[in-house]
């Protein structure tokens, strides 16, 4: 074997012994962005539908929706860091999407028991409200017809009278 053969063997197993020190960390970079990236879109479901049990309720749910939107285009821009090999960022970006809906699902549920008692108070005045026109109607119109038959009456005994 000749010294060049030998230093390029001696060179290979350098750049390969240095190069197979950094691939754990390449793949735990990998493996890590992909778990985050799992959780968010985990997490972005689990809100959506919190956003629309509190709808179904009738609540304004503008302010989830944007923050959904925003959640789901940082989500985006992770998966598209992590397609390109980026795991640093694609890490990052799902980080941020998971911190902006740390609170989301309890914000919903607030609207939504907000919404639900909007609604029951909503059915209780509209009940109680035709109830109580319903017995002034009869009231006022009992009251009108015991006035007039005592009108008709005193009309009746001064006709007789006369």
């Amino acid at each position: 074997m000749s010294i060049n053969a030998c230093k390029a063997i001696i060179t290979l197993s350098l750049i390969l012994l240095a190069v197979s020190a950094f691939l754990p960390l390449v793949h735990g970079d990998q493996a890590a962005a992909a778990a985050t990236l799992a959780s968010a879109k985990a997490q972005i479901v689990s809100c959506y539908r919190a956003a629309e049990e509190a709808e179904s309720a009738g609540a304004n749910i503008t302010a989830l929706v944007a923050v959904l939107n925003d959640a789901g285009l940082l989500l985006s821009r992770a998966e598209y860091a992590y397609s390109i090999r980026d795991f640093d960022d694609a890490r990052d970006l799902a980080t941020q999407s998971l911190s902006l809906l740390s609170n989301f699902v309890a914000e919903a549920d607030v609207l939504k028991e907000n919404a639900v008692a909007q609604r029951n108070q909503d059915f209780l005045i509209n009940v109680l409200g035709s109830t109580a026109g319903t017995f002034a109607v009869l009231g006022v119109g009992g009251a009108l017809w015991v006035a007039l038959k005592r009108r008709e009456k005193a009309a009746e005994a001064q006709a007789n009278r006369a």
